[in-house]
């Protein structure tokens, strides 16, 4: 089995986990924006990996 996505799993639970604990602080739009963005990042890259992914199997 390939993990050509793992990286990018990573990258999404990170921003989920930024923005579960975005509520316990100071400032919590902060960093429930930062976590979109890492999420976001996360997801863009693991649709291009994939684009990738199936271009190299030659399915698209």
């Amino acid at each position: 089995m390939k993990k050509w996505a793992s990286w990018q799993v990573f990258f999404i639970g990170i921003g989920f986990l930024f923005i579960m604990m975005a509520p316990q602080t100071d400032s919590p739009y902060v960093f429930i924006i930062g976590g979109l963005v890492i999420v976001l990042l996360g997801v863009i890259i693991l649709k291009k990996g994939a684009r990738k992914e199936r271009r190299k199997q030659g399915k698209w």
